[in-house]
């Protein structure tokens, strides 16, 4: 099916990411660390977990079918990331399972999808690709005592374009679209 049946737009201006999954594996295995958080901190739904590779921010839908046209007509490499460190962002306050952008495929990928939000009109990235998985929200610091987490080694298969949606229940991902990384 042609990326542009497969691409589902909810009707207004919405903020996107461009993103990949964990396995189900992987959320069990995140679930259990969610579960050891201490109650000030608002921990990310299970359902909700992924690895943001590019944010969109507010877009309309002609911007955002451009972008997803480019990267369909593109060689999109399958890549792994090692998840092994666990970060806080004071600033954002998040609390982060981070990696290092080691294998080549992910930075020929991170290539793509700037060059492809260039020409649909997005401007460039507030900063380089830093590959993480968001755990909880309301984190000023890293909790005490340390948390123990799992080392991921995430190889994702497809390409999501996701929308970030508020609601009183949270925030949801919903998926957009979608598109296979090529193996090598």
């Amino acid at each position: 099916m042609p990326a542009e049946a497969q691409f589902r737009w909810p009707g207004a201006d919405c903020r996107l990411f461009v993103g990949v999954g964990v396995n189900p594996a992987q959320q069990q295995q995140i679930a259990a660390v969610l579960a050891t958080l201490p109650a000030a901190l608002k921990p990310v739904p299970q359902q909700n977990l992924h690895l943001t590779l590019r944010f969109l921010g507010q877009s309309s839908e002609t911007p955002a079918r451009q972008l997803w046209t480019q990267l369909a007509a593109a060689a999109l490499p399958a890549f792994t990331v090692r998840l092994d460190e666990l970060l806080c962002w004071p600033g954002a306050k998040v609390l982060c399972l981070a990696g290092s952008v080691t294998d080549p495929a992910l930075q020929q990928l991170d290539k793509v999808i700037n060059q492809a939000a260039a020409l649909a009109g997005y401007p460039p990235p507030h900063h380089q690709l830093y590959p993480h998985i968001t755990l909880a929200r309301h984190a000023g610091q890293l909790p005490e005592p340390p948390l123990t987490v799992p080392v991921l080694s995430v190889e994702p298969t497809q390409l999501h374009l996701y929308q970030s949606v508020s609601t009183p229940a949270g925030v949801r991902y919903p998926i957009l679209a979608s598109l296979p990384l090529l193996p090598a």
